[in-house]
């Protein structure tokens, strides 16, 4: 038998041998490949849930309308100004049905109210995510294309911060973030620049150190160093934990390295009588010290503000020397100070340095022993000083504020997560990188400088909400959507009167003119509001306008001249346009009227729940006392105040009634007879 020369046809020979083979094997592939299309579109994730969301409405009361309401298919939002693309709404299909509210199930839960439309924003402008896609894992998780999932709940309010700059109502953890970027003075180091120019500014007020020897001892510095919590439990200086020879070379330089300032001490009189031991906390009490400075009680809770230092072991800190000078005008040791210039005579200054030096802890500095300074750790010091940035915050002789010491945090919400180094077993998101940057700072790397921070976890979530909202979108948002902060104001009130009120430090407690703070009244339009004989004598003996409040104006001891000169300025300068301050009488309104307006104060408007005017009888201690109302305010500030509070002060608890003329004007007559005589009828 002969061998065979014939092969078996190979596999392209057999499809594709001829034309017609050919021709049927292309047609019969792509008619496959077509219907894998429609197919993937039948069988999407997508509509897996549309289908879902229409059982679940089936058997609802309103079910006909949500039915009217869905649209199937995907369903896509384009805002090119924002460069947003989103088809988020095409699986949460429900999120603008008012009536889904009684479901939890996502992605038919309905959106919560907002002051925004889809439509306007879309949706990841504020969740972030990835907007074109239509599956779960793609449009909420990091991907290899995709590193930014959808933004943790606890965080949301970070997107406000892309649009608004000022503090929002409705957004608390971003507030507070802000607040505590700056009141522990991080942007002292990390810069944040502003989209409409500038940067972030702190609004703590790190002391100066060049002349530190003449306030406190090396002893103290060196305590306070190790550990600046032990020595005041509301500080907000981090810990940057120095070895026990780093602190005592730091503390040795910043001695060394102190000048005195002329006049800042003065020797405690020789034959001085021991103040009375009741006396201190007399006066202290009724200067007020407690609204700006706090101490820690027994029970361990820090009582009182946070305008000023805390003083619960001020007596370990200060030299009783510079305390008494300090005490008498603290403006001689720093021009800036926040704390007034009480004008204490020497016996009650005597009784307060008295009873401040006192407070001691007996432990703080008992282990600190420090032999005498060499060269070398002066030197060393010194290097230490200018490695950890100690001139971002303080101000040092010879030491420069360093630039650019810390990264800067401007573009940080947007910061990708392939350029962070990230501690093993930590889950590889932004906020996850920020939360434990906070907490353990130097965990990420040996020699980094970051100090420890002693934040709560709700103040860390809080400072990561205020982060997140730097990012690039917040830098480059078109103006017309952006809404701008308010700058800070610069004012100043000038001549001898706003010599006078920067020597009391109004600014730290009341704001003028939009500089200020806002733990006592507004004053940039007093002069239209009160009468100027209780302004004077106000402020030679300020008295209680809100029983019910704790901080109040302190006794600055003004003499007749000093009262005088800033109640003429006050009365002149610190006026409304609104209406004329004197176009209504302070006297004579009819007995009618006035008998109308007192019906309408505790009938109609039921004031008596937030003021009194019946002393024996009213118990509204939420807003000022009215006993003598008649003789502390205008009345046409009063009418303009029933007719419309917020135009006047904006932001007073003070509803506005949208009251009429009428009523107005006879609760001004009512309000005006009370002069401070006895209210026992007032209400008969």
């Amino acid at each position: 038998m002969q061998p065979s020369n014939h092969k078996a046809p190979s596999l392209w020979q057999t499809l594709f041998g001829d034309p017609v083979r050919a021709f049927g094997v292309v047609s019969f592939f792509l008619l496959i490949s077509l219907a894998i299309a429609p197919a993937k579109n039948y069988f999407s994730e997508w509509r897996h849930y549309q289908n879902q969301y229409l059982k679940l409405i089936r058997n609802r009361s309103e079910a006909v309308t949500l039915q009217r309401h869905f649209e199937g298919g995907i369903h896509q939002i384009w805002l090119p100004e924002l460069g947003v693309v989103d088809r988020c709404t095409t699986c949460h299909v429900g999120m603008k049905e008012a009536s889904l509210v009684d479901v939890s199930v996502q992605p038919f839960r309905r959106h919560p109210v907002i002051p925004h439309t889809v439509d306007q924003f879309g949706c990841t402008v504020c969740h972030r995510g990835q907007g074109p896609a239509t599956t779960d894992a793609e449009a909420h998780r990091s991907t290899l294309a995709w590193e930014q999932p959808i933004l943790p709940a606890r965080y949301v309010e970070s997107s406000c911060g892309q649009c608004h700059r000022n503090t929002l109502t409705g957004t608390p953890q971003l507030n507070l973030g802000r607040t505590l970027l700056t009141r522990y003075g991080c942007v002292h180091c990390h810069t944040i620049k502003l989209p409409e120019g500038g940067t972030i500014a702190p609004t703590d007020d790190p002391p100066s150190l060049e002349h530190i020897a003449d306030k406190t001892t090396r002893e103290w510095i060196y305590a306070w160093l190790k550990d600046p919590q032990a020595y005041a439990v509301s500080a907000t200086m981090p810990n940057f934990k120095f070895s026990d020879a780093d602190a005592r070379d730091v503390s040795a330089f910043l001695i060394a390295n102190s000048t005195p300032m002329p006049g800042d001490t003065a020797p405690l009189p020789a034959s001085q009588k021991a103040p009375d031991p009741a006396a201190g906390p007399s006066l202290y009490g009724e200067s007020y010290c407690a609204s700006c400075h706090a101490v820690q009680n027994a029970a361990g809770n820090v009582v009182g503000g946070d305008v000023g230092p805390e003083l619960t072991r001020v007596g370990n800190k200060v030299k009783p020397e510079w305390l008494q000078v300090w005490i008498r005008n603290p403006r001689i040791y720093d021009a800036g100070t926040a704390m007034p210039h009480y004008r204490f005579n020497d016996q009650q200054i005597s009784v307060i340095t008295g009873f401040l030096m006192n407070k001691t802890d007996s432990d703080l500095l008992a282990n600190v022993h420090l032999d005498p300074a060499t060269p070398e750790q002066i030197a060393h010091g010194k290097t230490l000083v200018a490695e950890y940035g100690c001139a971002s915050c303080h101000e040092i002789n010879g030491i420069k504020k360093p630039e650019n010491f810390a990264p800067e945090l401007t573009r940080i919400g947007s910061k990708p997560v392939t350029q962070l180094v990230f501690l093993p077993g930590m889950q590889h998101t932004l906020p996850d990188y920020i939360v434990g940057k906070i907490k353990q700072p130097r965990a990420f790397g040996a020699g980094l400088k970051m100090p420890q921070f002693t934040f709560t976890s709700a103040q860390i979530d809080a400072l990561t909400t205020a982060l997140l909202s730097l990012t690039d979108r917040a830098q480059t948002l078109p103006s017309t959507l952006a809404v701008p902060g308010t700058p800070s104001s610069t004012y100043q009130p000038a001549g001898r009167s706003g010599q006078l009120i920067n020597d009391l430090a109004c600014f730290s407690c009341h704001r003028i003119n939009g500089r200020g703070g806002d733990m006592a009244p507004d004053l940039t339009w007093e002069g239209s509001a009160v009468q100027r004989p209780w302004l004077e004598e106000f402020l030679k003996h300020p008295n209680t306008l809100r029983p019910a409040l704790i901080r109040r104006m302190p006794k600055f001891n003004l003499s007749d001249d000093d009262a005088k000169e800033l109640t003429d300025y006050i009365m002149m300068v610190y006026q409304t346009p609104a209406f004329e301050r004197d176009s209504m009488p302070l006297n004579g309104y009819p007995p009618t009227l006035v008998e109308q307006g007192k019906q309408l104060f505790y009938s109609k408007y039921g004031c008596q729940g937030c003021h009194i005017v019946d002393t024996k009888m009213d118990k509204g201690y939420i807003g000022p006392t009215l006993t003598h109302v008649g003789a502390r305010l205008n009345p046409a500030w009063i009418y303009n105040w029933l007719k419309n509070p917020q135009a006047l002060r904006p932001g007073t608890p003070e509803p506005n009634r949208n009251m009429s003329d009428e009523d107005a004007r006879a609760l001004t007559a009512f309000l005006m007879t009370q002069k401070g005589s006895s209210q026992t009828e007032a209400k008969k």
